[in-house]
Protein backbone atom coordinates (compact mmCIF):
# COMPACT_ATOMS: atom_id res chain seq x y z
CA UNK A 1 0.00 0.00 0.00
CA UNK A 2 1.18 3.37 -0.66
CA UNK A 3 0.95 6.02 1.54
CA UNK A 4 -0.93 8.74 0.72
CA UNK A 5 0.86 12.04 -0.23
CA UNK A 6 4.02 10.25 -1.29
CA UNK A 7 5.29 9.22 -5.20
CA UNK A 8 6.92 6.22 -6.53
CA UNK A 9 10.28 5.67 -7.32
CA UNK A 10 11.07 3.77 -10.34
CA UNK A 11 13.46 1.50 -8.19
CA UNK A 12 10.95 0.47 -5.51
CA UNK A 13 13.74 1.30 -2.70
CA UNK A 14 13.61 4.47 -1.39
CA UNK A 15 10.79 5.58 0.83
CA UNK A 16 9.33 8.68 0.57
CA UNK A 17 7.46 8.42 3.48
CA UNK A 18 11.05 8.71 5.82
CA UNK A 19 11.61 11.58 3.67
CA UNK A 20 12.14 13.20 7.08
CA UNK A 21 14.97 11.11 8.70
CA UNK A 22 14.90 9.46 12.22
CA UNK A 23 15.86 12.66 13.92
CA UNK A 24 14.73 12.64 17.72
CA UNK A 25 13.84 15.88 19.16
CA UNK A 26 13.51 15.39 22.52
CA UNK A 27 10.79 17.54 24.26
CA UNK A 28 9.17 15.05 25.98
CA UNK A 29 7.36 16.24 28.74
CA UNK A 30 9.38 14.58 32.18
CA UNK A 31 7.07 13.98 35.26
CA UNK A 32 7.99 14.90 38.32
CA UNK A 33 8.70 11.56 39.99
CA UNK A 34 9.69 11.65 43.82
CA UNK A 35 13.17 12.95 44.55
CA UNK A 36 14.89 10.61 47.04
CA UNK A 37 17.48 11.62 49.03
CA UNK A 38 19.26 11.21 52.98
CA UNK A 39 17.21 14.40 54.26
CA UNK A 40 17.25 16.00 57.39
CA UNK A 41 14.43 16.06 58.48
CA UNK A 42 12.32 17.50 62.03
CA UNK A 43 13.40 14.45 63.91
CA UNK A 44 15.95 13.72 62.65
CA UNK A 45 17.58 17.31 63.73
CA UNK A 46 15.99 16.83 67.06
CA UNK A 47 18.49 13.67 66.92
CA UNK A 48 21.67 15.43 65.56
CA UNK A 49 23.21 15.25 68.82
CA UNK A 50 22.62 11.61 69.38
CA UNK A 51 24.41 11.02 65.75
CA UNK A 52 21.12 9.47 64.26
CA UNK A 53 20.96 9.52 60.27
CA UNK A 54 17.71 8.66 58.78
CA UNK A 55 16.95 7.68 55.24
CA UNK A 56 13.53 9.43 54.03
CA UNK A 57 11.85 10.49 51.14
CA UNK A 58 10.93 13.78 50.07
CA UNK A 59 9.22 15.47 46.88
CA UNK A 60 11.39 18.61 47.20
CA UNK A 61 15.23 18.65 45.73
CA UNK A 62 16.86 20.13 48.62
CA UNK A 63 18.94 23.71 47.26
CA UNK A 64 21.80 23.08 45.27
CA UNK A 65 21.07 19.91 44.35
CA UNK A 66 18.77 19.64 40.80
CA UNK A 67 21.62 17.26 39.09
CA UNK A 68 21.09 15.06 41.77
CA UNK A 69 17.59 15.50 41.09
CA UNK A 70 17.96 15.10 37.59
CA UNK A 71 19.75 11.50 38.26
CA UNK A 72 17.65 10.04 40.30
CA UNK A 73 14.85 10.70 37.54
CA UNK A 74 16.85 8.78 34.95
CA UNK A 75 17.75 5.95 37.54
CA UNK A 76 13.95 5.40 37.95
CA UNK A 77 13.02 5.54 34.21
CA UNK A 78 12.56 8.97 33.24
CA UNK A 79 9.86 9.63 31.42
CA UNK A 80 9.60 5.78 30.62
CA UNK A 81 9.21 4.72 34.29
CA UNK A 82 5.63 3.67 33.36
CA UNK A 83 6.79 0.82 31.19
CA UNK A 84 9.78 0.25 33.32
CA UNK A 85 7.61 -0.90 36.11
CA UNK A 86 5.58 -2.61 33.69
CA UNK A 87 8.31 -4.87 32.75
CA UNK A 88 9.16 -5.09 35.79
CA UNK A 89 5.62 -6.15 37.41
CA UNK A 90 5.76 -9.41 34.64
CA UNK A 91 4.92 -12.81 36.47
CA UNK A 92 6.23 -15.91 35.30
CA UNK A 93 4.46 -18.92 37.07
CA UNK A 94 7.33 -21.20 36.37
CA UNK A 95 9.85 -19.45 38.83
CA UNK A 96 8.91 -20.59 42.43
CA UNK A 97 8.36 -18.04 45.22
CA UNK A 98 11.28 -17.10 47.65
CA UNK A 99 9.09 -17.35 50.57
CA UNK A 100 8.29 -21.37 49.60
CA UNK A 101 12.86 -21.76 49.02
CA UNK A 102 13.88 -19.78 52.26
CA UNK A 103 12.96 -19.75 56.13
CA UNK A 104 11.06 -16.55 57.08
CA UNK A 105 13.35 -14.14 59.48
CA UNK A 106 12.95 -13.85 62.67
CA UNK A 107 12.21 -9.84 63.47
CA UNK A 108 13.37 -10.94 67.18
CA UNK A 109 16.88 -11.09 65.95
CA UNK A 110 18.98 -9.16 64.66
CA UNK A 111 21.12 -9.89 60.71
CA UNK A 112 24.40 -9.09 60.61
CA UNK A 113 23.66 -8.33 57.18
CA UNK A 114 20.48 -6.99 55.34
CA UNK A 115 20.57 -7.47 51.86
CA UNK A 116 17.74 -5.35 49.87
CA UNK A 117 16.67 -6.91 46.40
CA UNK A 118 15.81 -9.72 45.46
CA UNK A 119 17.47 -9.53 41.10
CA UNK A 120 20.83 -11.57 40.43
CA UNK A 121 23.15 -9.13 42.34
CA UNK A 122 21.27 -9.65 45.67
CA UNK A 123 20.64 -13.52 45.37
CA UNK A 124 24.34 -13.83 44.37
CA UNK A 125 25.18 -11.68 46.95
CA UNK A 126 22.92 -12.81 49.80
CA UNK A 127 24.21 -16.45 49.41
CA UNK A 128 27.97 -15.16 49.08
CA UNK A 129 27.79 -13.44 52.74
CA UNK A 130 26.06 -16.84 54.20
CA UNK A 131 28.62 -18.78 52.85
CA UNK A 132 31.29 -16.80 54.77
CA UNK A 133 29.34 -17.78 57.91
CA UNK A 134 27.22 -14.59 58.54
CA UNK A 135 23.83 -14.82 59.25
CA UNK A 136 21.94 -12.50 55.83
CA UNK A 137 18.37 -11.30 55.55
CA UNK A 138 17.26 -11.08 52.46
CA UNK A 139 14.27 -8.28 52.16
CA UNK A 140 12.59 -7.51 48.76
CA UNK A 141 9.45 -7.83 46.71
CA UNK A 142 9.14 -12.10 45.54
CA UNK A 143 9.19 -11.43 41.77
CA UNK A 144 10.64 -13.58 38.97
CA UNK A 145 13.73 -12.54 36.90
CA UNK A 146 11.61 -11.17 33.92
CA UNK A 147 14.71 -9.76 31.74
CA UNK A 148 16.19 -11.44 28.69
CA UNK A 149 20.51 -11.73 29.37
CA UNK A 150 22.97 -12.27 26.81
CA UNK A 151 26.51 -13.11 28.29
CA UNK A 152 29.84 -13.99 26.84
CA UNK A 153 30.09 -17.72 27.06
CA UNK A 154 33.86 -17.42 28.66
CA UNK A 155 33.09 -15.53 31.42
CA UNK A 156 29.77 -17.76 32.16
CA UNK A 157 32.02 -20.79 32.16
CA UNK A 158 34.55 -18.97 34.54
CA UNK A 159 32.01 -18.48 36.85
CA UNK A 160 30.45 -22.33 36.99
CA UNK A 161 27.45 -20.66 35.40
CA UNK A 162 27.42 -22.32 31.76
CA UNK A 163 24.85 -24.45 32.42
CA UNK A 164 22.37 -21.62 32.91
CA UNK A 165 22.48 -20.67 29.88
CA UNK A 166 19.69 -22.23 27.11
CA UNK A 167 21.15 -20.79 23.77
CA UNK A 168 25.09 -20.60 23.07
CA UNK A 169 26.13 -19.38 19.48
CA UNK A 170 29.37 -20.09 18.41
CA UNK A 171 29.76 -16.52 16.78
CA UNK A 172 28.87 -13.14 16.89
CA UNK A 173 28.15 -10.55 13.95
CA UNK A 174 28.40 -6.43 13.38
CA UNK A 175 27.39 -5.12 10.62
CA UNK A 176 29.07 -0.98 10.65
CA UNK A 177 27.76 -0.22 7.31
CA UNK A 178 26.25 -1.64 4.37
CA UNK A 179 28.54 -5.10 3.49
CA UNK A 180 30.45 -4.07 6.41
CA UNK A 181 30.06 -7.70 8.09
CA UNK A 182 31.84 -8.68 11.24
CA UNK A 183 32.98 -11.51 13.09
CA UNK A 184 33.86 -10.95 16.90
CA UNK A 185 34.69 -14.69 16.92
CA UNK A 186 33.81 -15.54 20.61
CA UNK A 187 30.61 -17.64 21.99
CA UNK A 188 27.89 -15.86 23.06
CA UNK A 189 25.08 -16.90 24.92
CA UNK A 190 21.32 -16.55 26.23
CA UNK A 191 20.79 -16.88 30.41
CA UNK A 192 17.88 -18.92 30.93
CA UNK A 193 16.50 -16.69 33.73
CA UNK A 194 14.43 -19.46 35.38
CA UNK A 195 17.70 -21.97 35.54
CA UNK A 196 19.60 -18.85 36.87
CA UNK A 197 17.05 -17.53 39.48
CA UNK A 198 16.81 -21.74 40.69
CA UNK A 199 20.37 -21.63 41.03
CA UNK A 200 20.57 -18.79 42.60
CA UNK A 201 18.20 -19.57 45.55
CA UNK A 202 19.59 -22.75 45.91
CA UNK A 203 22.89 -21.55 46.57
CA UNK A 204 21.65 -19.30 48.97
CA UNK A 205 19.01 -21.95 50.79
CA UNK A 206 22.18 -24.16 51.44
CA UNK A 207 23.47 -21.18 52.61
CA UNK A 208 21.17 -20.48 55.09
CA UNK A 209 19.80 -17.16 54.30
CA UNK A 210 16.32 -16.38 55.73
CA UNK A 211 13.49 -13.75 53.77
CA UNK A 212 11.48 -11.56 55.01
CA UNK A 213 9.05 -10.13 51.48
CA UNK A 214 8.64 -6.31 51.78
CA UNK A 215 10.83 -3.11 50.74
CA UNK A 216 12.92 -0.69 52.67
CA UNK A 217 11.29 2.75 53.11
CA UNK A 218 13.02 4.12 56.01
CA UNK A 219 16.91 3.62 57.58
CA UNK A 220 17.58 5.02 60.98
CA UNK A 221 21.47 4.76 62.19
CA UNK A 222 22.98 6.03 64.65
CA UNK A 223 26.68 6.46 64.02
CA UNK A 224 27.94 5.20 67.13
CA UNK A 225 25.63 2.24 67.40
CA UNK A 226 26.39 -1.70 65.90
CA UNK A 227 23.14 -1.82 64.37
CA UNK A 228 20.66 0.18 62.17
CA UNK A 229 17.04 -0.19 62.01
CA UNK A 230 15.47 -1.25 58.63
CA UNK A 231 11.54 0.09 58.23
CA UNK A 232 9.77 -1.33 55.56
CA UNK A 233 6.72 -0.55 53.91
CA UNK A 234 4.23 -2.13 55.98
CA UNK A 235 5.77 -0.92 58.98
CA UNK A 236 7.82 -4.24 60.28
CA UNK A 237 11.07 -3.17 61.74
CA UNK A 238 14.50 -5.03 60.81
CA UNK A 239 18.06 -4.83 62.65
CA UNK A 240 20.89 -5.03 61.13
CA UNK A 241 25.17 -4.74 61.18
CA UNK A 242 25.19 -3.74 57.73
CA UNK A 243 22.86 -3.10 55.04
CA UNK A 244 23.50 -3.33 51.19
CA UNK A 245 20.81 -2.04 48.57
CA UNK A 246 20.97 -4.21 45.62
CA UNK A 247 17.59 -3.74 44.62
CA UNK A 248 18.82 -2.03 41.07
CA UNK A 249 19.68 1.46 40.16
CA UNK A 250 16.39 2.94 41.12
CA UNK A 251 17.63 2.56 44.65
CA UNK A 252 19.86 5.35 44.46
CA UNK A 253 17.51 7.36 46.29
CA UNK A 254 18.54 6.05 49.59
CA UNK A 255 22.58 6.50 48.25
CA UNK A 256 24.81 10.10 48.62
CA UNK A 257 26.95 10.21 45.35
CA UNK A 258 30.21 11.84 44.77
CA UNK A 259 29.93 15.53 43.38
CA UNK A 260 31.39 17.21 39.75
CA UNK A 261 30.62 13.64 37.72
CA UNK A 262 29.05 13.90 34.53
CA UNK A 263 25.17 13.01 34.60
CA UNK A 264 23.90 9.69 33.94
CA UNK A 265 22.84 8.33 30.82
CA UNK A 266 20.19 5.86 29.46
CA UNK A 267 20.44 2.83 27.24
CA UNK A 268 17.38 1.62 26.18
CA UNK A 269 15.76 -1.31 23.73
CA UNK A 270 12.64 -2.50 22.74
CA UNK A 271 12.39 -6.02 22.19
CA UNK A 272 10.14 -8.71 20.81
CA UNK A 273 10.31 -12.53 21.22
CA UNK A 274 8.16 -13.91 18.05
CA UNK A 275 7.67 -16.16 15.18
CA UNK A 276 8.71 -14.97 12.54
CA UNK A 277 9.55 -15.94 8.67
CA UNK A 278 12.54 -14.20 6.50
CA UNK A 279 14.79 -13.87 9.09
CA UNK A 280 17.27 -16.56 7.98
CA UNK A 281 17.05 -14.93 4.30
CA UNK A 282 19.66 -11.81 6.12
CA UNK A 283 21.32 -13.49 8.39
CA UNK A 284 23.33 -16.25 9.63
CA UNK A 285 20.72 -18.43 12.20
CA UNK A 286 23.29 -19.91 13.75
CA UNK A 287 25.51 -16.82 14.98
CA UNK A 288 24.28 -14.32 17.29
CA UNK A 289 23.53 -11.01 16.15
CA UNK A 290 25.35 -8.47 18.31
CA UNK A 291 24.84 -5.02 16.27
CA UNK A 292 23.36 -4.06 12.78
CA UNK A 293 23.72 -0.21 12.64
CA UNK A 294 22.86 -0.34 9.21
CA UNK A 295 20.15 2.16 8.96
CA UNK A 296 17.50 0.30 7.43
CA UNK A 297 15.10 1.75 9.77
CA UNK A 298 14.20 4.85 7.43
CA UNK A 299 13.45 5.83 3.99
CA UNK A 300 13.15 1.87 2.58
CA UNK A 301 10.56 0.30 0.85
CA UNK A 302 9.65 -2.94 2.43
CA UNK A 303 11.49 -6.13 1.42
CA UNK A 304 14.31 -3.70 -0.51
CA UNK A 305 17.35 -3.34 2.00
CA UNK A 306 19.11 -6.59 0.58
CA UNK A 307 19.08 -4.35 -3.00
CA UNK A 308 20.41 -1.94 -1.48
CA UNK A 309 23.91 -0.22 -3.75
CA UNK A 310 26.41 2.41 -3.40
CA UNK A 311 25.56 5.98 -5.51
CA UNK A 312 22.14 4.16 -6.34
CA UNK A 313 20.17 5.10 -2.77
CA UNK A 314 21.21 7.62 0.46
CA UNK A 315 21.19 4.91 2.54
CA UNK A 316 23.79 2.91 1.06
CA UNK A 317 27.49 2.91 1.75
CA UNK A 318 28.30 5.25 4.68
CA UNK A 319 24.25 5.24 5.32
CA UNK A 320 24.62 8.50 6.74
CA UNK A 321 22.23 10.68 4.62
CA UNK A 322 19.74 12.57 6.76
CA UNK A 323 21.51 11.12 9.79
CA UNK A 324 22.72 14.44 11.28
CA UNK A 325 20.39 14.86 14.17
CA UNK A 326 19.85 10.98 14.62
CA UNK A 327 20.53 8.97 17.59
CA UNK A 328 22.26 5.81 16.45
CA UNK A 329 20.79 2.41 17.21
CA UNK A 330 21.05 -1.19 16.16
CA UNK A 331 19.25 -4.28 15.77
CA UNK A 332 20.28 -6.84 18.44
CA UNK A 333 19.40 -10.42 17.47
CA UNK A 334 19.10 -14.03 19.22
CA UNK A 335 18.20 -16.71 16.73
CA UNK A 336 16.90 -19.41 19.32
CA UNK A 337 14.82 -22.23 17.06
CA UNK A 338 13.95 -22.19 13.49
CA UNK A 339 11.44 -18.99 12.88
CA UNK A 340 11.72 -17.70 16.15
CA UNK A 341 14.18 -14.98 17.24
CA UNK A 342 14.62 -12.03 20.02
CA UNK A 343 14.65 -9.36 18.12
CA UNK A 344 15.55 -6.01 20.05
CA UNK A 345 16.39 -2.53 18.59
CA UNK A 346 18.72 -0.95 21.12
CA UNK A 347 19.83 2.76 21.78
CA UNK A 348 23.77 1.84 23.41
CA UNK A 349 23.51 5.38 24.94
CA UNK A 350 22.60 8.73 25.07
CA UNK A 351 21.12 11.76 26.88
CA UNK A 352 18.05 11.83 27.18
CA UNK A 353 17.12 8.41 27.15
CA UNK A 354 16.17 7.27 23.29
CA UNK A 355 12.01 6.83 23.93
CA UNK A 356 10.55 3.49 23.66
CA UNK A 357 8.21 4.66 21.00
CA UNK A 358 10.95 5.28 18.78
CA UNK A 359 12.44 2.07 19.38
CA UNK A 360 9.28 0.20 18.30
CA UNK A 361 8.85 2.17 15.20
CA UNK A 362 12.40 1.95 13.70
CA UNK A 363 12.58 -1.92 14.65
CA UNK A 364 8.99 -2.27 13.02
CA UNK A 365 10.35 -0.41 9.71
CA UNK A 366 13.61 -2.09 10.02
CA UNK A 367 12.03 -5.81 9.84
CA UNK A 368 9.31 -4.58 7.04
CA UNK A 369 12.70 -3.31 4.81
CA UNK A 370 14.49 -6.55 5.41
CA UNK A 371 11.50 -8.58 4.63
CA UNK A 372 11.15 -9.84 8.30
CA UNK A 373 7.61 -10.84 8.87
CA UNK A 374 6.65 -11.23 12.38
CA UNK A 375 3.61 -13.87 12.37
CA UNK A 376 3.42 -13.92 16.34
CA UNK A 377 4.62 -12.41 18.90
CA UNK A 378 5.27 -14.32 22.42
CA UNK A 379 6.80 -11.40 24.22
CA UNK A 380 7.91 -7.40 24.34
CA UNK A 381 10.69 -6.47 26.48
CA UNK A 382 11.25 -2.60 27.67
CA UNK A 383 14.81 -2.63 28.52
CA UNK A 384 16.21 0.98 30.11
CA UNK A 385 19.63 0.80 31.66
CA UNK A 386 21.05 3.95 33.74
CA UNK A 387 24.40 4.23 33.14
CA UNK A 388 27.26 5.98 33.72
CA UNK A 389 27.19 9.38 36.39
CA UNK A 390 28.33 9.84 39.65
CA UNK A 391 29.75 7.05 41.83
CA UNK A 392 28.72 6.70 45.98
CA UNK A 393 30.88 7.93 48.24
CA UNK A 394 32.33 6.26 50.95
CA UNK A 395 30.93 8.31 53.56
CA UNK A 396 27.74 7.07 54.32
CA UNK A 397 25.35 4.53 56.56
CA UNK A 398 24.61 2.09 53.87
CA UNK A 399 26.31 0.40 51.31
CA UNK A 400 25.07 -1.42 47.98
CA UNK A 401 25.96 -3.82 45.35
CA UNK A 402 25.05 -4.41 41.84
CA UNK A 403 23.74 -1.96 39.84
CA UNK A 404 22.89 0.44 42.85
CA UNK A 405 26.49 0.37 43.20
CA UNK A 406 27.01 1.43 39.63
CA UNK A 407 28.48 -1.61 38.63
CA UNK A 408 27.07 -1.26 35.21
CA UNK A 409 29.89 -1.04 32.22
CA UNK A 410 28.77 2.84 31.50
CA UNK A 411 29.46 2.46 28.02
CA UNK A 412 28.18 -1.19 27.58
CA UNK A 413 25.15 -1.57 29.89
CA UNK A 414 26.81 -4.94 30.92
CA UNK A 415 26.66 -5.63 34.52
CA UNK A 416 25.35 -9.31 35.61
CA UNK A 417 28.22 -10.67 35.00
CA UNK A 418 30.08 -8.62 36.98
CA UNK A 419 27.90 -8.44 39.93
CA UNK A 420 27.96 -12.42 39.94
CA UNK A 421 32.06 -12.65 39.53
CA UNK A 422 32.57 -9.68 41.93
CA UNK A 423 30.03 -11.31 45.04
CA UNK A 424 32.48 -13.90 46.43
CA UNK A 425 35.65 -11.55 46.50
CA UNK A 426 32.74 -9.10 48.17
CA UNK A 427 31.60 -10.90 50.70
CA UNK A 428 34.96 -12.33 51.96
CA UNK A 429 35.91 -8.19 52.55
CA UNK A 430 32.45 -7.39 54.67
CA UNK A 431 32.75 -10.91 56.48
CA UNK A 432 36.39 -9.58 57.74
CA UNK A 433 35.04 -6.17 57.89
CA UNK A 434 31.90 -7.35 60.24
CA UNK A 435 34.53 -9.28 62.38
CA UNK A 436 36.34 -5.97 63.40
CA UNK A 437 33.08 -5.26 65.19
CA UNK A 438 33.15 -1.75 64.34
CA UNK A 439 30.34 1.22 64.60
CA UNK A 440 27.67 0.96 61.74
CA UNK A 441 29.02 4.03 60.12
CA UNK A 442 32.95 3.04 60.26
CA UNK A 443 31.91 -0.51 58.74
CA UNK A 444 30.11 1.36 55.90
CA UNK A 445 32.86 3.75 54.68
CA UNK A 446 35.36 0.77 54.95
CA UNK A 447 32.80 -1.54 52.92
CA UNK A 448 32.78 1.06 50.28
CA UNK A 449 36.34 1.66 49.99
CA UNK A 450 36.43 -2.03 49.29
CA UNK A 451 33.98 -1.95 47.02
CA UNK A 452 35.06 0.92 44.82
CA UNK A 453 39.00 1.77 45.90
CA UNK A 454 40.44 4.06 44.03
CA UNK A 455 41.59 1.85 41.15
CA UNK A 456 38.07 0.66 40.46
CA UNK A 457 37.19 4.50 40.78
CA UNK A 458 40.04 5.10 37.77
CA UNK A 459 38.64 2.50 35.82
CA UNK A 460 34.98 3.84 36.18
CA UNK A 461 36.17 7.05 35.53
CA UNK A 462 37.75 5.76 32.33
CA UNK A 463 34.84 3.79 31.23
CA UNK A 464 32.18 6.87 31.69
CA UNK A 465 34.99 9.25 29.79
CA UNK A 466 33.77 6.27 27.14
CA UNK A 467 30.37 6.18 27.70
CA UNK A 468 30.63 10.14 27.26
CA UNK A 469 32.29 10.29 23.63
CA UNK A 470 29.97 7.05 22.56
CA UNK A 471 26.54 9.26 23.32
CA UNK A 472 28.14 12.75 21.24
CA UNK A 473 29.19 10.11 17.87
CA UNK A 474 26.79 10.26 15.28
CA UNK A 475 26.14 7.16 12.72
CA UNK A 476 29.03 7.45 10.71
CA UNK A 477 31.75 7.94 13.60
CA UNK A 478 29.72 4.94 15.49
CA UNK A 479 30.71 2.68 12.60
CA UNK A 480 34.02 4.14 12.27
CA UNK A 481 34.39 3.54 16.57
CA UNK A 482 33.63 -0.28 16.53
CA UNK A 483 35.04 -1.04 13.52
CA UNK A 484 38.38 0.02 14.92
CA UNK A 485 37.25 -1.41 18.26
CA UNK A 486 36.71 -4.99 17.14
CA UNK A 487 40.11 -4.90 15.27
CA UNK A 488 42.32 -4.19 18.46
CA UNK A 489 44.01 -7.37 20.02
CA UNK A 490 41.36 -9.61 21.92
CA UNK A 491 42.67 -9.01 25.40
CA UNK A 492 42.05 -4.97 24.93
CA UNK A 493 38.41 -5.03 23.50
CA UNK A 494 37.32 -8.13 25.24
CA UNK A 495 39.00 -6.88 28.96
CA UNK A 496 37.36 -3.47 28.24
CA UNK A 497 33.96 -4.86 27.44
CA UNK A 498 34.50 -6.71 30.78
CA UNK A 499 35.54 -4.08 32.99
CA UNK A 500 38.79 -6.19 33.48
CA UNK A 501 41.12 -4.03 32.64
CA UNK A 502 43.25 -2.26 35.27
CA UNK A 503 43.61 1.95 34.97
CA UNK A 504 47.17 1.30 33.17
CA UNK A 505 46.01 -1.47 30.49
CA UNK A 506 43.08 1.32 29.87
CA UNK A 507 45.36 4.00 28.72
CA UNK A 508 47.10 1.59 26.72
CA UNK A 509 43.52 0.44 25.10
CA UNK A 510 43.24 4.30 24.29
CA UNK A 511 46.30 4.71 22.50
CA UNK A 512 45.82 1.10 20.89
CA UNK A 513 42.42 3.56 19.15
CA UNK A 514 44.19 6.56 18.62
CA UNK A 515 46.70 3.92 16.54
CA UNK A 516 44.22 1.72 14.89
CA UNK A 517 41.35 4.59 14.47
CA UNK A 518 40.94 6.64 11.27
CA UNK A 519 41.57 10.46 11.60
CA UNK A 520 38.20 11.28 12.23
CA UNK A 521 38.10 9.60 15.66
CA UNK A 522 41.40 9.97 16.36
CA UNK A 523 40.25 14.08 16.18
CA UNK A 524 37.18 13.19 18.50
CA UNK A 525 39.46 11.03 20.99
CA UNK A 526 41.61 14.33 21.17
CA UNK A 527 38.79 16.56 21.55
CA UNK A 528 36.85 14.67 24.20
CA UNK A 529 40.05 14.05 26.12
CA UNK A 530 41.26 17.73 26.03
CA UNK A 531 38.04 20.45 26.20
CA UNK A 532 35.15 17.42 27.23
CA UNK A 533 33.71 17.74 31.11
CA UNK A 534 34.20 13.65 30.72
CA UNK A 535 37.41 14.15 29.99
CA UNK A 536 38.07 16.83 33.24
CA UNK A 537 36.84 13.91 35.45
CA UNK A 538 38.38 10.90 34.02
CA UNK A 539 42.17 13.28 34.31
CA UNK A 540 40.64 14.70 38.07
CA UNK A 541 40.05 11.24 38.99
CA UNK A 542 42.96 9.10 37.89
CA UNK A 543 45.17 12.33 39.50
CA UNK A 544 42.90 11.50 42.76
CA UNK A 545 41.17 15.02 42.97
CA UNK A 546 37.71 13.74 42.97
CA UNK A 547 37.91 11.61 46.11
CA UNK A 548 40.84 13.77 47.37
CA UNK A 549 43.20 11.04 47.79
CA UNK A 550 46.01 12.51 45.51
CA UNK A 551 48.68 9.99 43.77
CA UNK A 552 51.19 11.98 41.87
CA UNK A 553 52.32 9.14 39.84
CA UNK A 554 48.66 8.66 37.95
CA UNK A 555 48.31 12.28 37.78
CA UNK A 556 51.89 12.26 35.93
CA UNK A 557 50.55 9.07 33.70
CA UNK A 558 47.64 10.70 32.35
CA UNK A 559 49.17 13.90 31.91
CA UNK A 560 51.72 12.22 29.86
CA UNK A 561 49.14 10.22 27.99
CA UNK A 562 47.60 13.30 27.27
CA UNK A 563 50.32 14.76 25.62
CA UNK A 564 50.73 11.82 23.75
CA UNK A 565 47.26 12.18 22.36
CA UNK A 566 48.25 15.39 21.16
CA UNK A 567 51.29 14.33 19.96
CA UNK A 568 49.39 11.60 17.78
CA UNK A 569 46.87 14.19 16.85
CA UNK A 570 49.71 16.17 14.94
CA UNK A 571 50.93 13.62 13.41
CA UNK A 572 47.63 13.47 11.37
CA UNK A 573 47.46 17.33 11.36
CA UNK A 574 46.97 17.29 7.47
CA UNK A 575 43.18 15.94 8.03
CA UNK A 576 41.98 18.50 10.53
CA UNK A 577 40.97 21.05 7.95
CA UNK A 578 38.93 18.96 5.83
CA UNK A 579 37.42 17.25 9.55
CA UNK A 580 36.42 20.70 10.47
CA UNK A 581 35.25 22.25 6.52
Amino acid sequence: MIPVGTSVQSNKIFSPTSVQPEAVQHTAQVPQLPYWSLKSNRRQRRSAKAGITRAVATTEAPAGRSLDRSNQLVREGSYESPLVQHQAAKEDEEQPLIAHSLQLFNLDEAADVCVIGCGPAGLALSSELAKQGLSVCLIGNDVPFVNNYGVWVDEFRDLGLEKNLNRIWQDALCYFGEDKEVRIGRQYGRVCRRKLRKHLLQRCQANGVQFMAGMMNELETEQTSDTATIRLADGQVVRSRLIVVAAGAAAGKFLHYEEAAPAVAAQTAYGIEAEVEGYEDNYDAESMLFMDFRRHHTGLWPDTAHKLQDFEHPAAGEGVWGAQEEVPSFLYGMPLQPGRVFLEETCLVTKPALPFAVLKRRLERRLKAMGIKVKKIHEEEWSFIPVGGPLPVAQQPITAFGAAANLVHPATGYSIARSLREAPAFAEEVANLLRKQQAVGDTAESVWDALWPQEKRRQAAFHVFGMELLAQLDIKSTNNFFSTFFRLPDRYWRGFLASSLSSRQLILFAMWMMVRAPPSIQFKLMQHMLLDPAGKYMLRTYAGLQTGKTHAGHANMMMATAAAIMLLAAAVTYELPRLVS
